[in-house]
């Protein structure tokens, strides 16, 4: 039983984030992985949804550029989708009512 306390602080981590806030977050977010991609040569490249290096459903052979931008980028990647993935879970919670 003494995981309950962790699952719950869990699940209540966007409870008191207001949308706004979070909405602010990816703004800052998305400015920080286009300056750093910018940086590295690879502005135009698209963001990579995802951290691992290694995906079984695209398979050990990826773009150069993405396997770039997840290494050099790696800080700013994690951010910018844990980000995402907060307003996401701020969005549906609103939808269904809490």
């Amino acid at each position: 039983m003494a995981l309950v306390p962790w699952l719950l602080a869990g699940c209540a981590a966007t409870a008191g984030i207001p949308e706004q806030q979070a909405q602010d977050r990816l703004t800052r977010a998305e400015a920080e992985m286009n300056l750093c991609k910018q940086n590295i040569g690879l502005a135009s490249a698209p963001t990579p949804a995802t951290t691992a290096l290694y995906d079984r459903s695209s398979g050990p052979v990826q773009d150069a550029s993405q396997v770039k931008i997840k290494t050099l980028c790696s800080r700013e990647l994690r951010e910018l989708l844990d980000a995402q993935r907060t307003l996401n879970e701020l969005r549906r919670g609103a939808g269904t009512g809490g």
